[in-house]
Protein backbone atom coordinates (compact mmCIF):
# COMPACT_ATOMS: atom_id res chain seq x y z
CA UNK A 1 0.00 0.00 0.00
CA UNK A 2 1.67 3.31 -0.94
CA UNK A 3 1.18 6.61 1.26
CA UNK A 4 -1.06 9.42 -0.68
CA UNK A 5 1.18 13.11 -0.34
CA UNK A 6 -1.25 15.44 0.61
CA UNK A 7 -2.22 18.12 -2.16
CA UNK A 8 -0.92 21.11 -0.38
CA UNK A 9 2.49 19.70 -0.66
CA UNK A 10 2.25 19.02 -4.49
CA UNK A 11 2.11 22.65 -5.10
CA UNK A 12 5.30 23.80 -3.27
CA UNK A 13 7.67 20.50 -3.50
CA UNK A 14 10.41 20.40 -6.05
CA UNK A 15 11.53 16.98 -7.84
CA UNK A 16 15.06 16.48 -8.72
CA UNK A 17 14.58 13.89 -11.94
CA UNK A 18 17.16 12.56 -14.64
CA UNK A 19 16.03 12.21 -18.20
CA UNK A 20 16.93 12.32 -21.78
CA UNK A 21 18.16 14.82 -23.55
CA UNK A 22 15.86 14.42 -26.54
CA UNK A 23 12.62 14.02 -23.88
CA UNK A 24 14.81 17.31 -22.78
CA UNK A 25 14.35 18.67 -26.29
CA UNK A 26 11.13 17.91 -26.96
CA UNK A 27 9.43 19.37 -23.88
CA UNK A 28 11.37 22.53 -24.76
CA UNK A 29 10.72 22.44 -28.31
CA UNK A 30 6.60 21.94 -27.13
CA UNK A 31 7.07 25.13 -24.81
CA UNK A 32 5.40 22.91 -21.59
CA UNK A 33 9.25 23.72 -20.26
CA UNK A 34 11.12 26.88 -20.51
CA UNK A 35 14.68 26.89 -19.70
CA UNK A 36 13.67 29.25 -17.12
CA UNK A 37 12.55 26.88 -15.05
CA UNK A 38 15.38 24.13 -14.94
CA UNK A 39 17.96 24.07 -11.92
CA UNK A 40 21.19 22.73 -12.88
CA UNK A 41 22.48 20.35 -10.12
CA UNK A 42 26.35 19.52 -11.59
CA UNK A 43 28.29 20.58 -14.87
CA UNK A 44 27.37 18.10 -17.04
CA UNK A 45 23.71 19.02 -16.57
CA UNK A 46 24.11 22.38 -17.51
CA UNK A 47 26.15 22.07 -20.22
CA UNK A 48 23.24 19.51 -21.82
CA UNK A 49 20.33 22.62 -20.36
CA UNK A 50 22.66 24.58 -22.39
CA UNK A 51 23.52 22.89 -25.77
CA UNK A 52 19.53 21.81 -25.71
CA UNK A 53 18.17 25.51 -25.66
CA UNK A 54 20.94 26.33 -28.09
CA UNK A 55 19.48 23.73 -30.80
CA UNK A 56 15.75 24.03 -29.79
CA UNK A 57 16.57 28.09 -29.93
CA UNK A 58 17.99 27.11 -34.07
CA UNK A 59 15.06 24.63 -34.46
CA UNK A 60 12.45 27.33 -33.62
CA UNK A 61 14.09 30.08 -35.68
CA UNK A 62 14.35 27.37 -38.52
CA UNK A 63 10.44 26.37 -38.36
CA UNK A 64 9.17 29.91 -38.07
CA UNK A 65 11.39 30.83 -41.13
CA UNK A 66 9.97 27.72 -43.18
CA UNK A 67 6.52 29.12 -42.47
CA UNK A 68 6.84 32.54 -43.94
CA UNK A 69 5.85 33.35 -47.76
CA UNK A 70 8.59 35.33 -49.70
Amino acid sequence: MGSKIPPSTLNTSKVQLELPSNILKKLLLSGMLHGGDCKCLNATAKHVLWQTLLATSTDNQVNKENNLCA
